[in-house]
């Protein structure tokens, strides 16, 4: 999905039905046969990417990568490792100052990520 919309202009090689896309994938992975694997025009390989580390990549090759939807936007926005370092600093500030509250919007803001990548699928 992350290639389509940004645009890059990619080949698919199935390596169940390609030779040669098999022994590629297979030299790039020390032997294994991960996918996906991509490569770049530059030669970098990315395998097995996260969205955000292929994201980065993406960008840094200048393609730009704009979320389709709101729920897109947001849903990129609450998976910032950011989120969950402030949801840690809540809790312990919520337990330090005996506040249930702070408490649990930390909880909450450490298991939104979770909850995120789970609605993803």
């Amino acid at each position: 999905m992350a290639l389509k919309q940004s645009g890059v202009v990619y080949e698919y090689v199935d390596i169940r039905k390609d030779e040669a896309g098999r022994w590629r994938v297979m030299e790039i992975n020390a032997g294994n046969e991960s996918v996906p694997t991509l490569v770049f025009a530059d030669g970098s390989t990315l395998t097995e990417p996260s969205n955000a580390a292929l994201q980065v990549r993406l960008e840094s090759l200048g393609y730009g990568l704009t979320p389709s939807t709101s729920w897109d936007r947001l849903r990129l926005q609450l998976q910032n490792p950011t989120i969950i370092a402030f949801g840690i600093g809540l809790t312990i500030g919520g337990g330090i100052v005996g506040s249930l509250l702070m408490v649990i919007l930390g909880v909450a803001l450490i298991l939104v990520p979770w909850v995120v990548r789970r609605l993803r699928k």
